[in-house]
């Protein structure tokens, strides 16, 4: 009797168990240079958005860049200095922003310097992106 059900159960059951929520994927430009992030759905809070012109962003840029030296220091970068920062509209979505930043650290194991790109969404969480690499001709 229940041999009838147990393909339902089974399909509902594993429906559930593999879900799974593709990623954003963000893809900008910072001094000609290409960079790819993916973000959660769930970590883009829909409730802070933003109008230009109507009022200042959910987060400073003092602000933004505080979550940045935060996150930093939690990931092991030293001497961390600011190259560059952008404000850039998410793909769509009109009234959601993130900051597009970039910087500079020094190598604890042989002093070189390299550069790390991050993007700093509204509510201050920081999500690590990677440079494109150069294609090969």
């Amino acid at each position: 009797m229940y041999s009838r059900f147990l393909p339902l159960l089974v399909l509902l059951f594993s429906a559930k168990l593999f879900a799974y929520e593709f990623p954003l994927e963000i893809t900008e430009y910072l001094d000609d240079i290409k960079v790819v992030a993916n973000i959660k759905n769930s970590d883009i809070n829909q409730k802070l958005t933003w109008v230009p012109f109507e009022s200042a962003p959910p987060l400073s840029l003092t602000d933004a860049l505080q979550a940045i030296k935060h996150y930093a220091a939690i990931i092991g970068l030293e001497n961390v200095t600011l190259t560059g920062i952008e404000l850039k509209q998410i793909p769509h979505n009109a009234e959601l922003w993130h900051y597009l930043v970039k910087v500079k650290s020094e190598s604890v194991e042989d002093g070189s310097f390299q550069s790390d790109f991050f993007i700093v969404l509204m509510d201050g969480k920081v999500i690590p992106a990677l440079k494109e690499p150069d294609s090969i001709k």
